[in-house]
């Protein structure tokens, strides 16, 4: 869990001014062409859920305002973030599937595998609590266009939220709905902008 204390942070006038609203989240919604990355997991005999998830984190780590917090009175950027998956559990629940990042796809899709076989055979949904996490779920058989999170429990939390819903396909293409919860105590318009440009992309070249 490493991190650097940003001293000279020059968004600290936005992050004051949202620090004082009980309410800083906000989210988005968008379409992801889900074709490539879906048709490399099969191939693989991997789970499209997590093969998604590897995507989406990857386009993820490079921007720095989803990997900042604030740390006491110190704003901070984390090196890397984690990843915290819901996955199914017994009796029509689910539990979450803490997992660290690998810039591998195959060594992180045979990671994702064992690690959802073994969390869905109980329920603990204490991992994956800490700052340095992303956050992701699927609704496989909704095709949502418009999704909320439910809001972190501390106003000042950053851990980004992505859902993944029902596939739809298109002229040949496998489209996938993506609902994004992000706080704007750490991340503007201009990042989730960004985070875009970086999915389509890392969605197109898939792995």
């Amino acid at each position: 869990m490493g991190f650097r204390v940003l001293d000279d942070y020059p968004r600290r006038a936005h992050l004051e001014f949202y620090r004082s609203n009980p309410n800083p989240f906000y989210g988005v919604n968008f379409e992801l062409d889900a074709t490539r990355v879906r048709a490399r997991a099969r191939e693989r005999g991997a789970s499209t859920y997590a093969a998604m998830v590897w995507a989406y984190h990857r386009a993820l780590l490079p921007i720095d305002a989803f990997r900042t917090r604030l740390r006491g009175e110190d704003v901070v950027l984390y090196d890397t973030l984690r990843i915290g998956m819901t996955v199914p559990a017994p009796g029509r629940t689910f539990t979450f599937a803490p997992l660290a990042w690998e810039e591998s796809a195959d060594g992180f899709l045979a990671r994702a595998g064992q690690a959802v076989t073994s969390a869905s055979k109980g329920i603990d949904l204490s991992g994956g609590a800490d700052p340095d996490f992303a956050y992701y779920t699927a609704l496989p058989k909704v095709p949502f266009t418009s999704f909320t999170h439910v809001r972190l429990p501390d106003p000042h939390q950053g851990q980004p939220e992505a859902a993944f819903g029902r596939f739809r396909e298109s002229d040949g293409r496998t489209l996938v709905p993506v609902g994004v919860a992000v706080n704007h105590m750490y991340v503007d318009g201009a990042d989730l902008g960004e985070l875009y440009e970086g999915l389509v992309d890392s969605f197109a070249r898939a792995f």
